[in-house]
């Protein structure tokens, strides 16, 4: 049951960091100039969008493991 939730967690992580990296990419245009300047287009950054969408395939990543190595190791015997 824990794996389950794990996974499904991990999943919702996944789909935040491309969101969150969405956010963080902003196309901008800019037009020809009189000078004879071609038009071109450049991407701007978004430090702090970036790295959540980074913390949050991290953390996702985490929760993956986990569930795996959950569902792969078996309890001890032991305690």
């Amino acid at each position: 049951m824990r794996s389950i939730a794990e996974v499904v967690g991990a999943g919702v992580l996944f789909v935040v960091a491309v969101v969150f990296w969405n956010l963080g990419v902003t196309p901008q245009e800019f037009g020809a100039t009189p000078d004879g300047e071609p038009a071109f287009e450049s991407i701007r950054y978004s430090g702090s969008w970036i790295s959540a969408a980074t913390v949050a395939v991290l953390g996702g990543s985490l929760l993956l493991i986990d569930a795996i190595r959950t569902a792969v190791v078996r309890p001890s015997h032991t305690g």
